[in-house]
């Protein structure tokens, strides 16, 4: 059982660095302009906090991307099931 658990926790750990990384990837040139638009404005880099709410405007956005586009298909084939 505690074999398992490490296991479970290792693999828990590999997909959190990994979908840190997507993020920070997705994120970079979202972060990139605004620093610039931000720095051009008020003479100073962004704050971590500023950097975590672009952050979550870019998984936010492509969520919705993602999402709204399953969710169509999928109450489509849910409705031919009953038809």
């Amino acid at each position: 059982m505690k074999g398992k658990l490490s296991r479970v926790a290792a693999f828990q750990q590999i997909m959190q660095s990994r979908l840190e990384g997507l993020i920070d990837r997705m994120s970079r040139n979202a972060i990139a302009q605004e620093e610039r638009k931000y720095e051009l404005l008020y003479g100073k880099p962004l704050s971590e906090q500023e950097k975590i709410e672009i952050k979550k405007g870019v998984v936010l956005r492509w969520s919705m991307l993602l999402a709204v586009p399953l969710l169509i298909l999928f109450l489509t084939l849910m409705n031919r099931g009953v038809m």
